[in-house]
């Protein structure tokens, strides 16, 4: 069942009143434009919130316009990415990796967060993008690696721990991040 009014995420072809996404007219395409633009300003999953510590470190934030989500792939998947086979998490990274490569070129990006080691692996893989080790941060049950490099005129920090989806993420290890990023990106 679809999400309606405001509890909606994005627009659908049903929410459009069409049936395929070749039909959209203009007006069709300027309302999935603002949604994907307005996204934090409406029912966004909370599963943005842990990155939202580290945004707000170096003076961004989803929820205050000054950061956006960029995804390896603009699709998305059922299962969620981790349950998908290796070899679907690959067509559709190398099927989507102009679309990403676009939207880096064409925005005026400073930073890039790169969350988890799949993402850190995309990147230098299909985006071949240079990170280099600038060690570890650790709490009780998690150690995750850090990396930094430049792509393009973006400094580019990840980290090996996926904040969102790692199992053992505390608290206290996205305060030691976030606190680590702080400290590379100024």
């Amino acid at each position: 069942m679809e999400l309606e009014g405001p509890l909606r995420r994005f627009e659908t072809l049903q929410s459009l009143g069409i049936e395929r996404l070749e039909d959209a007219h203009d007006d069709a395409v300027l309302r999935v434009w603002q949604r994907c633009n307005d996204y934090f300003h409406g029912n966004p999953y909370k599963w943005f919130n842990p990155m939202e510590e580290v945004l707000l470190t170096v003076g961004a934030s989803y929820f205050g316009d000054t950061a956006c989500h960029l995804d390896l792939s603009q699709w998305a998947t059922d299962p969620t990415w981790n349950g998908l086979p290796d070899v679907v998490r690959k067509r559709l990274t190398s099927e989507d990796v102009e679309f990403l490569l676009t939207q880096l070129r064409s925005e005026r990006i400073a930073l890039l967060l790169l969350n988890g080691r799949a993402v850190v692996d995309t990147f230098c893989s299909v985006l071949k993008g240079q990170l280099e080790s600038v060690g570890t941060i650790a709490d009780r049950s998690v150690t995750t690696k850090i990396y930094v490099g430049t792509f393009g005129n973006a400094r580019v920090v990840g980290w090996s721990t996926n904040l969102q989806s790692s199992f053992g993420v505390t608290k206290e290890l996205r305060s030691q991040l976030a606190q680590r990023v702080a400290e590379l990106v100024s």
